[in-house]
């Protein structure tokens, strides 16, 4: 683990498909519509079915556990965001994580998630245990 002020951590990505929303809404239980039915979701201001939120999230999972060498996140992780736009079927969302610093058995993060348009999907930042 590099624990390095400014370090940053291995990028990830993720390529959203209908497959992939419609099995976290079994797994999750969340069936809102506009997530699981195009016509519905057709006639929302999305114009189309939306990921779940943790499915966009998942790069800056997987970059924080690649970092760390841990098998999952510690529950005492800590992490507060903002969804600025949606991910859609077809989207590649990849994230940029990086380390601002680092006290008391702890590290403080930065993350993004942007699109394959370079568009920002979300952003926040993380207090991750050592």
């Amino acid at each position: 683990m590099n624990d390095a002020p400014e370090a940053v951590l291995p990028s990830c990505q993720i390529h959203i498909t209908q497959d992939l929303i419609d099995e976290y809404a079994r797994l999750s239980g969340d069936f809102n519509p506009v997530h699981v039915d195009p016509q519905a979701a057709a006639s929302s201001s999305f114009g189309t079915t939306i990921a779940h939120g943790c499915i966009a999230l998942e790069p800056v999972f997987q970059s924080l556990l690649r970092w760390s060498g841990l098998p999952n996140l510690p529950p005492q992780a800590r992490f507060r965001l903002r969804y600025r736009a949606p991910s859609r079927p077809g989207d590649t969302i990849r994230s940029q994580v990086q380390v601002r610093s680092s006290s008391q058995g702890q590290v403080q993060l930065s993350f993004a998630c942007l699109n394959q348009l370079d568009q920002l999907v979300i952003d926040g930042d993380c207090d991750f245990p050592l």
